[in-house]
């Protein structure tokens, strides 16, 4: 099972990716399903993983409203339910740390270039902290 689950969620991952990459949206339909990949190896432990969301929209709703989306929210809760908590907090870690160097270097390009900044979609970042770091996880590697 462990196998039809991770090219299931790294499929979903990757979707998620792609798409907000496009629209800026994450559909919610795309959080269910990674939800749902998790039954396919339930661990009830991994249910605290749900605490890192909780702590993902505190930041969100209260700190910078207008930095974090509800569908980035959503899929870090539905990731936390595969992931447990451990590994859900390295896999932000990873995102939020390639994020910023991404986010560095095109604001240097910029000021030379004397272009806007826009802000970038959090997907595709969430989606690669997470998959390192599920399957460092199923590797062997203990989180």
């Amino acid at each position: 099972m462990v196998g039809i689950q991770a090219a299931v969620f790294t499929a979903l991952l990757i979707a998620a990716a792609i798409k907000d990459g496009k629209t800026r949206e994450i559909p919610p339909q795309l959080c269910i399903a990674v939800a749902l990949v998790s039954l396919l190896d339930f661990r009830a432990g991994n249910l605290l993983g749900l605490g890192i969301a909780l702590i993902v929209y505190v930041c969100g709703v209260w700190i910078c409203p207008e930095q974090i989306g509800g569908g980035d929210i959503k899929l870090i809760t539905a990731v936390s339910m595969v992931l447990g908590f451990t590994a859900t907090a390295y896999g932000l870690i990873i995102a939020f740390t390639a994020e910023l160097i991404w986010f560095l270097t095109l604001r240097k390009k910029a000021a030379k270039q004397g272009a806007d900044q826009e802000g970038l979609p959090l997907a595709p970042f969430l989606a690669v902290g997470f998959l390192i770091t599920y399957f460092m996880k199923i590797g062997g590697y203990s989180l």
